[in-house]
């Protein structure tokens, strides 16, 4: 019995350090655990670790890519600088392993994206390459727009703000291909006042306000500073009928509108909507035009003659074209669509329409359209989205995101239009306005002085006097000239004592507002220029839809 008891006994204290032993091996083995755990998958373990190198590993190749791609394509054009079409045939050479490679030319640089690995690269003309971390970015960036339909009420409201921001009606806007309705939510979403006019995006992300057909009358300050001047507006259809219940005389003939003490008597339909060529128009009798919400944009590689056309926000607006180049670049826009939008180059009558919009109660009504101040020409002021839309929104027509921005400021604007002088000696029209058939200036004495769709020609005096010439653009309309100045030569001399030069012989071509170090500027403000290539100007794109 002492034999059997002393066997049990013992059998109990070898049980008593098993279980001990156990749980100290399975405390032991758990602390092993999470630090080989903490060493394979933590910020710094060996998961962590051999992920990012493999990540660093594709962004090197990926950057070598690049690189091959920027010397082979510099090297084949022969001018030793970067072009896409060259540049994108050479990246996707070397596509095997990395999936399809797609280049945009963002004006100053161009973006390279990768669909395998979805990163995104920015390489300069020079041929440099820096990695964009797209997640970071929008992660930090709110979104102040957004892609809408039609049927959506906010889409727009062209409010009439001297009575409240109440609502009228307007042609429906005309979308053409994919061109997609966007709003605009403003920051944390809160809403906009005032007049809000409709925009719409491209397929290529241009961004373009459309200006609905309406009928004007100067009630105020015609062709005179003596007062900032006061337009109304009527919103009209088609077939010329009144949409919000205005009274009075509907006319088409700018040579029928009459005058009691330098207020107009009936209504003209403004002449950038009409058939008439000579007066501004000549697409057809259309509902409304889509202008470029900011300056032309992108890219021109003057010795292919080719490049990438936008209306972009926050990139540098496109300069360095002479008027011809502008002119006749300005006409091949596709913006991303599959259809002809039928783009051009604004003339003065379209600069006209925005600016009689702007300054009525439509508009921002009697106050003045701030300056864009960017030194290096930055669409909307600035190259931050989030700036534009929030404190640069009075640069905009609207003083909201809504309206059209670079209306002052930013770089000077060339138009497409000119007044026909002739000089043999020093005729800028022929060297910076083209000498045949189809360029801006053309090949005939009768291309070269009549109008059309795309531009409009200015009749001169028999003297060739800058004097005599103004004084005969009494006769047009709507092209912010003789309505809204009163001297051909001043530096204050039109509306808000804009500054106001009329082109004359050694300089025939007409330039709007100005840039940014310029006095005295303003969306009345015309100046003038010889037509030759610079870096302080830009041009503005005209959408008309049928």
């Amino acid at each position: 019995m002492k034999v059997k008891q002393k066997f049990k006994l013992k059998e109990k204290g070898n049980n008593g350090i098993t279980l001990i032993a156990l749980a100290i091996t399975i405390i032991v083995l758990l602390i092993l655990a999470s630090i080989t755990i903490g060493a394979i998958s933590g910020d710094n373990g060996i998961l962590n670790n051999a992920g990012k190198a493999k990540e660093d590993t594709e962004i090197s190749q990926e950057k070598e890519i690049i690189q091959i791609a920027v010397v082979q394509s510099m090297g084949n054009n022969k001018r030793g600088n970067l072009e896409r079409e060259e540049f994108e045939k050479e990246l996707n050479k070397q596509s095997e392993e990395t999936g399809t490679i797609e280049v945009s030319d963002i004006g100053e640089e161009f973006e390279v994206f990768f669909t395998e690995s979805e990163r995104y690269y920015a390489v300069d003309k020079d041929g440099n390459v820096t990695q964009i971390i797209t997640e970071e970015n929008t992660a930090e960036t709110p979104i102040y727009w957004e892609k809408t339909t039609k049927t959506d009420e906010e889409w727009y409201s062209y409010a009439d703000i001297s009575v409240g921001d109440k609502e009228v009606n307007v042609n429906e806007p005309k979308l053409r291909g994919a061109m997609t309705p966007i709003k605009y939510v403003g920051e944390d979403g809160e809403s906009q006042t005032g007049s809000k006019w409709a925009n719409a995006i491209t397929q290529d992300g241009s961004m373009w306000v459309w200006i609905p057909r309406y009928a004007y009358r100067i009630t105020s300050g015609y062709h005179s500073t003596d007062t900032e001047g006061t337009i109304e507006v009527a919103f009209i259809d088609t077939n010329n009928n009144f949409l919000n219940g205005e009274t009075g005389t509907i006319v088409t003939d700018p040579s029928e509108v009459t005058y009691t003490e330098n207020v107009q008597n009936e209504w003209l339909v403004h002449p950038a909507f009409t058939n008439n060529a000579e007066n501004g128009g000549g697409f057809g009798e259309v509902s409304g035009l889509w202008v470029g919400k900011f300056e032309a944009t992108g890219n021109y590689e003057s010795n292919t003659k080719t490049g990438t056309l936008s209306v972009k926000p926050a990139i540098q607006s496109l300069t360095g074209l002479s008027a011809n180049r502008m002119y006749k670049f300005a006409q091949t826009g596709t913006y991303g669509e599959k259809i002809t939008l039928r783009s051009h180059m604004a003339k003065n009558s379209e600069w006209g329409a925005v600016a009689y919009l702007t300054q009525s109660k439509y508009g921002i009504y009697g106050q003045e359209v701030q300056i864009n101040t960017h030194s290096s020409g930055f669409t909307g002021g600035s190259n931050d989205p989030k700036t534009i839309y929030t404190t640069n929104k009075n640069q905009s027509t609207t003083y909201n995101s809504y309206g059209i921005y670079d209306m002052v400021g930013g770089r000077s604007e060339n138009v497409a239009s000119y007044v026909n002088y002739t000089y043999v000696n020093n005729n800028h029209l022929a060297s910076n306005g083209g000498t045949e058939a189809g360029d801006f200036y053309g090949a005939s004495e009768v291309e070269r002085s009549t109008s059309t769709a795309y531009k409009t020609v200015y009749k001169v005096s028999g003297a060739n006097d800058s004097l005599a010439s103004y004084n005969l653009t009494e006769m047009k309309k709507g092209d912010a000239i003789w309505e809204t100045s009163d001297s051909h030569n001043s530096s204050t001399g039109a509306w808000f004592g804009d500054s106001f030069t009329f082109p004359y012989i050694n300089l025939p071509f007409f330039c709007r507002s100005g840039h940014y170090g310029e006095d005295n500027i303003g969306i009345f403000s015309s100046i003038v220029y010889n037509g030759i290539a610079r870096g302080s100007s830009s041009f503005r794109l005209i959408i008309v839809t049928y």
